[in-house]
This record gives structure tokens, C-alpha cells and sequence, in this order.
């Protein structure tokens, strides 16, 4: 029943992310929820939706972002004419806005110029479960399970890269989410017109 746990504090954790590589103070975002369940019904659905629940607790009060409004959809299921019932997978999005103290200080994703160094800020593991990777390749190498979310150095490092961006030392930032860090920088290469050099001895 961890699933749903690290589920909505990986949610979390990437909204805050997105919105502090574009120059958002960490700490001022407010979140919403929008529970899309399937019927209640049965002991594991209504578990899988209390420990969601207490994601939302924990990673909020980590983040100290508070939940200002949110929706619960409770129902999402279809009993066809056979008596089959279809059930969508239990999901929570996550969304959010924060204050840019000074809009002059906003970054975007594209890199610059082909002389800048790329940093990697964070911790990466060899945990690759739910991971976009095993859904087109599930005989790839990895561990399976599911990553974690550190509830302590996850708002640590946000308020970080936060500051760096504040004090414009930062010309580019983008959070690696689906696809993980190869994504996240071709993403940064493509929009910037650039190629980079990328040293992944260097990434631990």
C-alpha cells in the first residue's frame, strides 16, 4: 500500500519543482487536489485512498504548501450490460501557483548558449519502478522499486535552486519528471537550438 503514498509526494515534489525552475518563491505556493478514483467500495480502493490522503498531509506540510481548494471525483468505474465492471486507475493530480517576487527574474528551459555548464541538482537512484522506461521496456535493467520522495532534502534542495535563480546565476532550469534526466536535457538542448555534452560518470 505504498503506492499511493509515493505516488502523491512524488506529485508534490514535481509541482513544486516546476514551478520554482521558472523562478516561483518556494514559499509561497498554495495546491490543489483532484482525486479520480475508482468506487470506494471495497476495503483495498478506500485503503489506497487514505494513504493518499496522508501523502498529501506529509508532502504538504514538508513543502509547506498549503491545499487551498481541490475535487473529488469518488466514482470513475462503468458496469457494462455483461456485468463486467471497468475501474480507472486510482490517480491524484496535483496542481499549483506561486509568487515570482520579480518577473525580470523568470527563467525558461531552452538553453542559452553552448558554452554554459549544465548542473544536475539532486540525488538520483537506480530505483525505476512506475517509471516511463519499464512501460516500453519491461525486460530493461534496473531496480523496481518504487522511488521515494525525501520529504527533507526534496523542500531543501527547492529553496536551493530557488535562491540561485533569484540571485541570477541561473540562465535556464527545467525539472526532470517522465523520461527522467536524458529527457529533461534534450528537452533543454532542442528548445535552446544547442547540442551539450553530457558527462553521466558524473551523475551518482
Amino acid at each position: 500500500m505504498h503506492r499511493p503514498y509515493y505516488m502523491v509526494t512524488a506529485a508534490v515534489d514535481e509541482c513544486v519543482r516546476n514551478l520554482v525552475c521558472v523562478g516561483t518563491d518556494p514559499t509561497r505556493i498554495a495546491i490543489l487536489d483532484n482525486y479520480c478514483w475508482p468506487g470506494c467500495d471495497d476495503p483495498e480502493r478506500l485503503g489506497a485512498l487514505v494513504r493518499a490522503s496522508a501523502g498529501c498531509h506529509d508532502a504538504g506540510i514538508a513543502y509547506r504548501t498549503p491545499f487551498i481548494s481541490g475535487k473529488d471525483s469518488l466514482n470513475n468505474q462503468f458496469t457494462t450490460e455483461s456485468g463486467e465492471t471497468i475501474r480507472i486507475p486510482a490517480t491524484l493530480l496535483i496542481s499549483g501557483f506561486g509568487i515570482v517576487k520579480d518577473i525580470r527574474n523568470c527563467v525558461t528551459m531552452d538553453a542559452k548558449h553552448a558554452t554554459h555548464a549544465l548542473v544536475l541538482v539532486g540525488d538520483t537512484t537506480d530505483a525505476v519502478g512506475g517509471s516511463h522506461l519499464l512501460s516500453v521496456a519491461p525486460n530493461a535493467p534496473g531496480n523496481r522499486a518504487l522511488p521515494e520522495t525525501d520529504l527533507e532534502r526534496g523542500p531543501a534542495t527547492a529553496h536551493a535552486v530557488a535562491k540561485a535563480i533569484a540571485d541570477t546565476t541561473v540562465y535556464a532550469a527545467h525539472d526532470a519528471s517522465e523520461g527522467g534526466v536524458l529527457l529533461a536535457a534534450a528537452e533543454m538542448a532542442f528548445s535552446g537550438g544547442v547540442g551539450l555534452h553530457l558527462d553521466m560518470n558524473a551523475i551518482t
